[in-house]
């Protein structure tokens, strides 16, 4: 008959025993943190998605005619272009004013979409910009690269 030793199973090292620790709590972490950064209260589920326009570009300089119809035809609202330079944020931020921002989020370079309550929302994360493209909330710490844009006889131009 064996012996209770002789069935036992092999002792890890020391060394096996902290990389094994490690990694369980290395997971253990990761499950406490994924789900609160992809379903945080800030989630953009609730925020809608933007209306696309129309735009053309020639040389580095993209235009968007702005007619009573477009998103952009009112105070307050915003859409998204695209070019082959990228595809670009556009919000009316007052009678004679528009920003541009690109879609590309700081965060993890997720194209941002959504918009709601003046503010655009990333769909992989929940990082909120404002129109000028500064960090409203996280995870994203770096503002939206700004574009210089002027709106004048219902026109958009972008310089990209």
């Amino acid at each position: 008959m064996p012996k209770a030793d002789d069935l036992a199973l092999p002792r890890p090292t020391r060394r096996e025993f902290c990389v094994r620790t490690c990694q369980a709590v290395s997971l253990l972490t990761l499950g406490a943190v994924a789900p609160a950064c992809g379903g945080s209260s800030t989630s953009p589920s609730s925020a809608p998605a933007l209306p696309s326009v129309t735009g053309t570009l020639v040389g580095r300089t993209l235009t968007i005619n702005v007619d009573s119809s477009s998103p952009l035809a009112a105070v307050g609202g915003a859409a998204t272009v695209t070019a082959s330079t990228g595809t670009y944020l556009v919000a009316r931020t007052s009678q004679t004013a528009v920003t541009t921002v690109t879609a590309v989020c700081t965060h993890e370079g997720c194209e941002v979409g959504g918009f709601a309550n003046s503010v655009y929302v990333c769909p992989c994360h929940g990082s909120e910009f404002s129109t000028s493209g500064a960090v409203v909330q996280g995870p994203a710490t770096s503002s939206l690269r700004q574009f210089p844009t002027t709106f004048a006889s219902n026109v958009v131009t972008i310089s990209v």
